[in-house]
């Protein structure tokens, strides 16, 4: 893509195009651009593993910020005593999410969109996220904290989830 308008910084002269080298990622504008994204391997983000935790019911809101904080006494816990959460890469494209190890690069978990249920954001923390996935007749609640704000991968997350589940 090139662009005739010259920007303060630069070194061109004048009436030499602009070549742009980084990608141009769209959150915004038609759906049909956003969701090409999540094509092929998808987009990946860089991330924490807190925990997994089963629920017993269906799920509710109530019962998964009772697992969250539950998960992040746990996560307290285990840092008092010198342990580390898990470092890992969580991939989100048209078919669902993958949690994969960050060093060894192996899926951990590879989620399919149907199956996941909700995503929460977490109110006390602007980088944690948790979401429900149903596996075979259980709940379980996967708590990740990202290395950036969640609040647009949650949103892009739920747009991605109900669209796909629309199509």
């Amino acid at each position: 893509m090139t662009e005739t308008q010259q920007t303060a910084g630069n070194c061109l002269a004048p009436g030499q195009p602009v070549i742009r080298t980084w990608p141009l990622y769209r959150t915004t504008g038609p759906l049909s651009d956003t969701m090409s994204r999540f094509e092929g391997d998808g987009v990946r983000y860089k991330a924490k593993l807190i925990g997994m935790d089963p629920l017993p019911d269906a799920p509710g809101e109530k019962m998964c910020l009772d697992s969250m904080m539950k998960l992040k006494g746990f996560e307290v816990a285990a840092r008092r005593q010198g342990k580390h959460k898990m470092r890992i890469w969580l991939k989100i494209s048209s078919g669902g999410l993958k949690i994969l190890d960050e060093r060894t690069g192996i899926v951990l978990h590879d989620q399919d969109r149907t199956r996941i249920s909700s995503v929460t954001k977490d109110k006390s923390d602007p980088r944690a996220l948790a979401y429900i996935y149903k596996h075979e007749d259980a709940y379980i609640l996967f708590y990740i904290k990202t290395a950036t704000q969640v609040k647009t991968l949650c949103v892009i997350t739920e747009e991605h989830m109900s669209c796909l589940q629309n199509m």
